[in-house]
């Protein structure tokens, strides 16, 4: 089993989607990744350091395979929203949940850190989302345009999640792609 740090994030991120973050220990991380608790201490001193890093990795996905193309300039906006909205709503059918706000009622009560973490992702989405809508409706109304929609993904992603029904996502994305 590989015992570097990115291996116990990606453990931990699978049991945390699975069990939560409150009922997944550190001895099931260990047996998942092959390691004693004691060894995954050596990478991180605490559980809510793994929480935090499992945080920031899921972000840097988003970072990475969502926000990339809708932040490039060379590309108008209709385009770049698309992009987004393809890349959000196939990683949702894919992951039927969305991490973050799965995590997000144990990043409350566990871990400042990780809840800033959270909040930054979700308002960056915003202020990202807002950007390309900002020359056909002016800045307030993108961002409040902006924030409606990411609140109806958010509501398709826990409708697929419980009804494994992917028509509500489908029909919030092709409206958000419908404002350009």
């Amino acid at each position: 089993m590989k015992t570097d740090p990115s291996n116990l994030i990606h453990v931990s991120l699978q049991l945390f989607r699975k069990k939560g973050y409150k009922r997944t220990s550190m001895a099931d991380i260990g047996r998942e990744s092959g390691l004693l608790k004691g060894s995954i201490y050596h990478h991180f001193p605490n559980k809510e350091r793994l929480l935090i890093e499992v945080v920031d990795h899921v972000c840097n996905l988003f970072e990475e395979g969502v926000f990339t193309t809708s932040l490039r300039q060379d590309l108008d906006e209709k385009v770049r929203l698309d992009a987004m909205i393809d890349a959000v709503e196939s990683y949702y059918i894919e992951q039927r949940l969305c991490t973050l706000v799965h995590l997000w009622p144990d990043a409350m009560q566990e871990s400042a850190e990780a809840r800033e973490v959270i909040q930054r992702f979700f308002k960056r989405w915003e202020d990202i989302l807002a950007a390309l809508l900002e020359p056909k409706y002016g800045a307030e109304v993108a961002q409040r345009l902006s924030a409606d929609g990411l609140a109806k993904i958010e509501g398709g992603v826990i409708w697929l999640q419980i009804l494994n029904d992917p028509g509500p996502l489908k029909r919030c994305s092709d409206e958000i792609r419908g404002l350009l």
